[in-house]
């Protein structure tokens, strides 16, 4: 059975690796938004505002780590690599896409 991502990438790339990009890019949008969520409730001087912006960045935090989740188990991410191997992998993925065309 094919998949959704396959569909609609099936002309562009390999299947594995638009879902690998798909996942670097929603765990990506999750953590900046679960950033600015936080900075949001800091800055927040009424209760209500800062609950509700805390709480946002609760979600978005959950997000990114069913996301990162996902990316450990499809061996995409493997978090005891030491940091350089893990930027230098974020950069392999980022600029595959560009290698395709």
């Amino acid at each position: 059975m094919t998949s959704f991502m396959g569909s609609i990438f099936s002309n562009v790339a390999e299947v594995p690796s638009a879902d690998q990009t798909i996942a670097y890019s929603a765990a990506g949008g999750a953590a900046a938004s679960a950033q600015a969520y936080l900075t949001a409730a800091l800055a927040a001087t009424t209760p209500e505002v800062r609950r509700l912006f805390s709480e946002y960045a609760s979600q978005s935090l959950m997000g990114n780590e069913a996301m990162m989740g996902l990316m450990i188990n499809n061996g995409w991410v493997n978090p005891y690599d030491p940091p350089e191997k893990q930027l230098q992998s974020i950069l392999n993925q980022q600029s595959a896409p560009t290698q395709n065309h």
